[in-house]
């Protein structure tokens, strides 16, 4: 896929939540964390392509939303790349995603993200309604990511 990926804009609020409300992922509260999202359009069309976003939570993020269409492993390792530039930009100390396969375990892993106790949360992101979630299905897994280790 040829794609440009760059910070959602205030005029992206609506494309997103069409786009976002065809999956299963929560859309409350998506306008307080637009400065924290990133969307990938189609370089010829202009059509939204996939996106993801971070939840900021005081001086960490909660990563959220990771949808791509029709994208590659390459497109969806690219997307995060870029989303742990932006926390970085944003002066985020450290980020964290859930997980639930083993595939998407072994690309965070590769990224540099390791698993952390729910308990070793701040109390912020723990009470996110995406931790909570979480706990309840089985086999999901939440890691972190110091972004001290993100170069300029």
């Amino acid at each position: 896929m040829e794609h440009t990926v760059r910070k959602a804009a205030s005029g992206d609020i609506e494309g997103l939540k069409s786009f976002l409300g065809r999956t299963e992922v929560e859309l409350q509260g998506l306008e307080n964390w637009m400065d924290f999202c990133l969307v990938a359009e189609d370089t010829h069309s202009g059509e939204l392509m996939g996106t993801i976003g971070i939840q900021p939570y005081a001086d960490a993020g909660l990563l959220r939303a990771l949808v791509l269409k029709n994208g590659s492993a390459e497109d969806i390792l690219y997307l995060l790349q870029q989303a742990i530039r932006l926390a970085k930009e944003q002066k985020l100390g450290m980020l964290y995603c859930v997980v639930n396969n083993k595939n998407a375990r072994n690309l965070f892993l590769l990224l540099g993200f390791k698993e952390i106790n729910v308990e070793d949360l701040p109390m912020d992101v723990r009470e996110s309604s995406t931790v909570k979630t979480a706990e309840a299905v089985n086999n999901s897994k939440i890691m972190y990511y110091s972004i001290n280790n993100v170069d300029n």
